[in-house]
């Protein structure tokens, strides 16, 4: 009898103890109680204020966008003195509890990353929510209009829009996958400078005889003169260069593709060299991601040399006389004529970001670090204010694996 009491009462104290343990799970907010950003968009605003924009998704009735028409969204803005300031004044507005945890993109407009971003990028990354995964944008216009202007017409959802955005440089070479976290890495690094994706807006041509220059607002240096003629909607093409947490000029399209193989991020693209038997005539190479780029740098008499050297392989992939007999001298020329190339490319982008910007993105830093015996001695010769005084010896290799479309087989 008194052993059951005994077990009756164990019972009841570990019955309470659970209660009492588990009593906090009570006051766990619901998803519905919470309003998940998708996109962060950050401006200037005036007296040295900032003005933040939401974009919210707003779920479909029945859970579904089977109409092909894109899930609603609402965007709200507000002015403030910080993030943080930003976010508790739209608590304050919406009828939910903003939650960060499902931002895909921080837009910041190039107004303000002139003046220095650093502060911001702190904030955000000491947001537990907002993951450090999140796709960062310059973009040239407004971060508010530019995020006003998504308009995906492949995708229903718009946070599946930002999520596969930044992959298009995989298969195109033309734009970067900048992250938050690598971009707050590289604002510490002392061996390289930061990078961020360039973003557009493309306008709605109003006449069919609009020029193609008119298709874009916002142009950069290095562009190739292909261009997009769509609905209104954004692009993102080319990298915003740092300097220290300034943005101080970008890259166009070919520019990014010199960047990217030189940071061994190109995995394959097309590219059009002239042909070398017909310089009204271009052929179009695929280059695979089959390549590394050799780099060596040197300290000569205080100053870096940089020692280039890619070797690429590629295919033929059109050509406009496929019925011509093929010799392997016009490989060769092909070959010839496709190193010039990205000689020409690596060559440009190398003295633009050395002379113009002064900003190493390519990270040639860290293959100096052989030169030093110390760290210390590393940090006083400060090799990101040195620079600007490299001189760079590039050389080009390429490799034409198939030529079977010239043969029409």
């Amino acid at each position: 009898m008194l052993k059951n009491t005994y077990k009756y009462v164990s019972l009841i104290i570990i019955t309470i103890i659970v209660s009492v343990a588990f009593t906090g799970s009570h006051s766990v907010q619901s998803v519905d109680d919470l309003a998940y950003a998708i996109a962060l968009g950050i401006d200037i605003a005036e007296d040295d204020n900032l003005e933040v924009t939401f974009q919210f998704n707003i779920p479909s009735a029945n859970g579904e966008s089977g109409s092909g028409e894109s899930a609603p969204s609402v965007i709200d803005s507000v002015k403030a003195n910080s993030i943080d300031s930003a976010i508790n004044l739209m608590n304050a507005y919406v009828s939910k509890e903003i939650n960060l945890s499902h931002c895909k993109v921080i837009v910041i407009s190039q107004e303000l990353a002139q003046k220095g971003i650093a502060k911001e990028i702190y904030s955000l990354m000491n947001k537990v929510q907002i993951r450090p995964d999140s796709h960062l944008v310059i973009t040239t216009s407004t971060a508010k209009k530019y995020i006003e202007s998504v308009a995906p017409s492949l995708e229903n959802l718009v946070a599946k829009f930002y999520e596969v955005l930044p992959t298009s440089g995989d298969y195109t070479g033309y734009t970067i996958n900048a992250e938050l976290g690598e971009f707050f890495n590289q604002l510490l690094c002392e061996t390289c400078e930061a990078t961020a994706t360039l973003g557009n807006i493309v306008q709605k041509k109003e006449e069919e005889n609009t020029s193609a220059e008119d298709s874009s607002s916002g142009g950069t240096e290095g562009q190739s003169n292909e261009s997009v003629s769509a609905k209104n909607g954004i692009e993102n093409l080319g990298v915003a260069v740092f300097k220290d947490d300034k943005f101080v000029g970008s890259l166009g399209t070919e520019e990014t593709l010199a960047h990217l193989l030189l940071r061994n991020e190109l995995k394959n693209c097309n590219i059009s060299v002239t042909d070398p038997e017909d310089s009204t005539k271009k052929i179009d190479l695929y280059l695979t991601s089959n390549h590394t780029a050799r780099i060596n740098v040197s300290i000569v008499n205080g100053t870096p040399y940089i020692k280039i050297k890619i070797i690429a392989n590629t295919r033929i992939s059109s050509i406009e006389d496929i019925t011509k007999d093929v010799s392997d001298e016009r490989i060769s020329k092909i070959e010839e004529a496709s190193a010039d190339y990205l000689k020409e490319l690596l060559s440009n982008y190398c003295y633009k970001t050395s002379k113009e910007y002064h900003s190493d993105i390519a990270g040639f830093g860290r293959y100096a670090l052989k030169d030093f015996k110390t760290n210390t001695e590393f940090e006083e010769y400060d090799w990101l204010s040195h620079y600007q005084d490299a001189f760079f010896e590039i050389s080009t290799e390429v490799n034409i694996k198939s030529g079977f479309l010239l043969t029409g087989t």
